[in-house]
This record gives C-alpha cells, structure tokens and sequence, in this order.
C-alpha cells in the first residue's frame, strides 16, 4: 500500500476518534477517495448513512497500534503465516502418529505370534516334527 494512503488512512480514523464520525463530501482529492474506498475494503470503516461513515471494531484496533494501518496489516498476516504454520505442522504430526499406530498393530500380532510359539513348544515342536 502507498505511503500517502496510509497516511490519510490513519488520518481518517484519528479524524473520527475527535470528532466522533467521518464526513463525506463531494469534492474530496484523490488520495483522500482512495484512502476511504481502501479503509471500506480492509472494514475499518463502515457506512454510517449516505454522508458520513464509522469505525468498525477493525478501525478501533488499528488506533491500538502505534504504526498505524502499516503494523496492524503486517500483526494481522504475520497471525495468518503463523495459523498456516501450526496447521501444517499439527497435519505432520498427526501423520506421525497415524504411522506409529500401524506399526503398534504389527507389533501386537508379532508378540501374539511369540506368546504362542514359546507357551506352546511342545505342541509347536511336535507339530514340526510332523510336517518332516
């Protein structure tokens, strides 16, 4: 986002935190229209009735941040990386855990199979005596 809209961005929400709401006039400049169409995108701001709009619970918390719209964009897509991040390594380690789950099964009938052989050796030794 330019410099300049920023500015106007944060100018905006400092303008309705004085006066209470955010008039709209006709004969705005430029930078000033882009700065209200880009604060209406991210739902800083909201319209009020045909002239004038307000703070949304967005606006209210880029007024917390000291460096404006700037930081609270940057806070808001450093939370998205980080929410990918835990999702991402949560599905790994689930993976994980699905894989040691199979091998806890292959174990368990091993064991079976040992338990069987060395109760039963008599029976086990007599049995391979008659397959020779």
């Amino acid at each position: 986002m330019e410099k300049q809209i920023e500015d106007e961005i944060n100018l905006i929400l400092a303008e309705y935190y004085e006066n209470g709401m955010i008039p709209f006039h006709q004969s705005i400049s430029d930078i000033r229209d882009k700065a209200i169409t880009r604060a209406k995108i991210l739902g800083l701001i909201k319209c009020k009735n045909k002239n004038a709009y307000e703070l949304s619970i967005e606006g209210l918390k880029v007024l917390d941040f000291e460096g404006g719209v700037r930081e609270y964009l940057m806070n808001i897509e450093s939370k998205e990386k980080k929410d990918d991040l835990i999702k991402d390594l949560s599905i790994k380690d689930l993976k994980g855990n699905i894989f040691q789950f199979k091998l806890v099964w292959l174990f368990f009938v091993l064991n079976v199979i040992a338990s069987f052989i060395s109760g039963n050796f008599e029976l086990v030794s007599i049995w391979f005596d008659l397959i020779r």
